[in-house]
C-alpha cells in the first residue's frame, strides 16, 4: 500500500526537536495528557503533528519551565 503524502505535517522527532525535548519526552507529555493529542495518527500509529498543534505546544511547554 502506497504511503500517504503529507506535506504540512511533522513526525514526532521533529516536532520534539522544535520543542526542545526528546522524542520519547514529547510522546510521554501527549500520553500523560500535558500536551494535546497528535493532529493525525496513521494506520500504523505514526504521529503527525501541524503547525497550529505545534503553536499550542510551544505555549503550553513554555508556560510549564
Amino acid at each position: 500500500m502506497a504511503r500517504p503524502m503529507v506535506t504540512s505535517q511533522m513526525t514526532t522527532t521533529q516536532v520534539a526537536r522544535e520543542l526542545g525535548m526528546s522524542a520519547g519526552q514529547l510522546t510521554s507529555w501527549v500520553q500523560r495528557e500535558a500536551l494535546p493529542p497528535p493532529s493525525f495518527t496513521d494506520h500504523n500509529g505514526t504521529r503527525y503533528f501541524d503547525l497550529e498543534w505545534l503553536d499550542k505546544a510551544r505555549e503550553m511547554v513554555n508556560r510549564k519551565r
